[in-house]
This record gives structure tokens, sequence and C-alpha cells, in this order.
């Protein structure tokens, strides 16, 4: 009887296990890309953004992440730029290098913008 029993426990699990959708891998895993979230530990409403330095220059992040990046998470082997524009001063700009992330940003509130290449006339923030 126990041994029946245990038996059925196995096939439940293996059942259990077999009827889960396969897990997409997060878009930090992925290579070549720079995501940032809403909410720190690479969560939130909406999703991540990702961008993809590979395709170059600036771009200006998705509604929902934009001076609203609680986490982030770098997957390229070159330095990305994270830019902020200030109502009053100057730019400023984080280098962020590959490898890095933080899964809860310091500078969540300043994300306006990334960039393959440094801005000369930003600031170090």
């Amino acid at each position: 009887m126990r041994r029946s029993a245990l038996a059925y426990a196995g096939i439940l699990a293996t059942l259990a296990l077999t009827a889960l959708p396969p897990l997409a891998p997060p878009a930090s895993a992925l290579p070549g890309h720079v995501c940032f979230w809403p909410e720190p530990g690479e969560t939130g409403p909406g999703g991540g953004w990702c961008y993809n330095p590979a395709a170059g220059g600036f771009a200006v992040p998705a509604d929902h992440v934009r001076r609203h990046a609680r986490s982030f998470s770098s997957q390229v082997d070159k330095n990305v730029y994270a830019l902020h524009f200030p109502n009053q001063g100057p730019c400023l700009q984080r280098t962020l290098r590959g490898g890095d992330y933080a899964e809860n940003w310091e500078w969540w509130n300043k994300l306006d913008a990334v960039d393959t290449t440094p801005h000369a006339d930003c600031e170090p923030g």
C-alpha cells in the first residue's frame, strides 16, 4: 500500500510538472541587451524594457520605465550610457558596464535615455 501511494504521488508530481507551460528566459538573460524594470528585482507591471546596443545609438525607454527604472541588468560586453535630462542644470550620465546590474537601482528616477556613445555635454551622475 505504501509503495502504491508513493508511486501515485510520483505520477502526480510528474503530471504537474509536464502540465506547466515552458518558462521563457527572463529578459535579463538575453545576451546583448541592457534591460530595465519598473520595480526592484527585475519585475513590475508592463514587464521590462530592453535596449539593444548592437542596433546602436540613442534610445528613449518605454513610458513605464522612463524615470522609473527600479532595476536593470546589462548583458553586453561594452559600456552603455544611461542619460538624465533634468529640468534645470546639465545633463547627467551614468556608465553601465558589461555585466552590471542593480536589483534596487539608486538612479531609478533619472533614466531618460540610453546611448552607446558618451555625451560630452553630460556630467558624470
